[in-house]
């Protein structure tokens, strides 16, 4: 590269090229309605995904703290 910054577009562009080749490489396959049925519900309805990835975001946060520290 010359010393430009990629855009977002090329960025997407290239992201996507790298999914797709990783997926081939491991013989990837969607998962059918059927498996996914029978799965069965993934997330209770009592509670709010939102309050989950806001905790596991804060969770996160101060494990980098915590590790920007110098602790492991």
């Amino acid at each position: 590269m010359s010393g430009k910054t990629l855009d977002q577009d090329e960025m997407t562009i290239r992201a996507r090229a790298k999914l797709e080749s990783l997926i081939a490489e491991k013989r990837v396959k969607p998962m059918s309605r059927e498996v996914l049925r029978s799965m069965g519900d993934l997330w209770p309805e009592d509670e709010n995904i939102d309050d989950f990835i806001n905790t596991l975001r804060e969770w996160r946060s101060e494990k980098s703290r915590y590790t920007a520290r110098g602790a492991k």
